[in-house]
């Protein structure tokens, strides 16, 4: 359901990078990291973990697949897509790759993946407003859930998810990867060199994200995606790919890759697909993942023309509780106010500044900071060590068979997708919102309040 497209920008060129060395990696830490039980025969299938795939576009067929495929101890049994070929080629190359004729079979709805007892756990590479949905109709399933990111279109469902994660005792993953990347990973080290204190007291965060302007070259219709209703093709099933949320015309820039990101029945837009990597990262250097920023203030811009109306520009002041402040951008934004303070060439894309009492760190611009030599940081036996994932989809496997809690918990994720949701009402009414992390509500502000939830079909009301 999620089809990515091959494209030359500098910022998508990173992020494929990013998924081509995860891939490789995988063959790397194909043992898991955690051990369950008796090493000789734990790969026997009395002891592998079944798993479906809902999704088989780019990040399903392109991301996951290849990395769970060389797992020994791992059968995808099961695929499913709204796109007939994606779903049918996906079950070929599996059936393949393990050389078994039978081994995985295509269904046309997932749900008949849900129903099946022999599936352990599932992974969500569907659309972004089909992720809360899905993953709460898996867990009461009782399936281990991998959700791609971003969390919620409608974000009231978070909280159904929350209830249903636990009430049914799941694992639960969420598809931000920055936190997987081995012991030497630069994310992990940037993260844990601000949590010790080594560039002082942290005081603000300067955080962007790539935008509609990025990937122009690749929508149909241009500046931001065809209007015009045609005829859908035979080869998908346009119900099942707007699911839950409210039914529109289908034009040649709606069920596809970008479509999906953009159009705002089925996507808040990069705010969230995008911006929800480094939100991860903020969210972990500030040490609240079990909280959201309490204040949201600024100003953004939507298209007037195309299909394609979620934000195309943003700037929204966020606080903290604790006095922490964030800076929340698009990347052309960014541009303007953070740049000139890298001191290095501005590449588009995503990215995040930690600024701290006695100097700054960075992801952008491959990896930088006020003092380079902090990339070297030796750090003391006394320090706060964190938890290492080798990589994501390893990590999930590891916790399905331990029961022990993902590097990316459901907590984790409610909280960090907060962050976009309420920056784009912010954005999106110029308005002051204020934000009660505790009761997660709005407060003062009825209709902003209202812009969390979403309409449904009944149809596919599968919570």
């Amino acid at each position: 359901m999620n089809q990515l497209s091959e494209q030359s920008h500098p910022a998508t060129n990173s992020r494929r990078r990013f998924l081509k060395q995860a891939v490789g990696a995988s063959t790397v830490f194909a043992v898991p990291n955690i051990i369950t039980g008796p090493l000789f025969g734990a790969d026997a299938p009395s002891n592998r973990i079944n798993v479906g795939q809902i999704g088989c576009g780019g990040i399903g067929s392109g991301y996951h697949i290849p990395i769970l495929s060389k797992m020994p101890d791992v059968r995808i049994i099961a695929v499913a897509d709204a796109y007939k070929s994606r779903r049918d080629n996906a079950a070929v190359r599996l059936n393949e790759t393990y050389g078994e004729k039978n081994t995985t079979t295509a269904h046309a709805d997932f749900r008949e993946i849900l129903a099946r007892s022999d599936v352990d756990a599932v992974i969500i590479g569907a659309h972004d407003h089909w992720h809360t949905p899905m993953s709460i109709a898996a867990a009461k399933a009782g399936k281990d859930v991998y959700c791609q990111k971003p969390l919620a279109l409608d974000y009231s469902l978070t909280k159904i998810l929350r209830d249903v994660i636990k009430d049914k005792k799941r694992i639960f993953q969420f598809g931000t990867q920055y936190r997987s990347q081995g012991p030497n990973g630069r994310y992990r080290r940037m993260v844990q060199l601000v949590r010790n204190g080594y560039i002082g007291q942290l005081q603000r965060i300067d955080l962007w994200s790539r935008d509609l302007s990025v990937n122009v070259d690749q929508y149909h219709v241009k500046p931001y995606g065809s209007t015009t209703e045609v005829p859908v093709p035979a080869d998908l099933d346009f119900d099942a790919w707007m699911g839950p949320s409210e039914m529109v015309p289908y034009t040649v820039d709606r069920a596809t890759n970008w479509g999906g990101f953009h159009c705002p029945e089925t996507s808040l837009g990069f705010i969230a697909g995008c911006a929800i990597h480094e939100l991860g990262l903020a969210q972990w250097g500030n040490k609240t993942d079990h909280t959201s920023p309490i204040r949201y203030a600024g100003t953004g811009t939507v298209p007037t023309e195309g299909v394609f109306r979620t934000l195309e520009r943003w700037d929204v002041n966020c606080d903290y509780a604790n006095g922490v402040k964030l800076r929340f951008m698009d990347c052309r934004t960014a541009k303007a106010a953070v740049a000139a303070g890298l001191g290095r060439n501005w590449r588009d894309g995503d990215g995040i500044i930690f600024h701290g009492s006695e100097g700054w760190i960075s992801d952008a611009m491959g990896f930088c900071a006020s003092n380079q030599e902090l990339w070297k940081q030796e750090f003391k036996p006394t320090d706060e060590q964190l938890v290492i994932s080798p990589e994501h989809n390893r990590n999930f496997i590891d916790c399905v068979k331990s029961r022990q809690e993902t590097i990316c918990p459901v907590e984790m994720a409610i909280r960090c997708d907060a962050i976009p949701q309420l920056a784009n009402i912010a954005a999106r009414t110029g308005r002051v919102i204020q934000w009660n992390p505790e009761k997660e509500e709005i407060t003062g502000d009825a209709d902003a309040a209202k812009m969390l939830t979403r309409p449904s079909r009944e149809k596919w009301r599968i919570w």
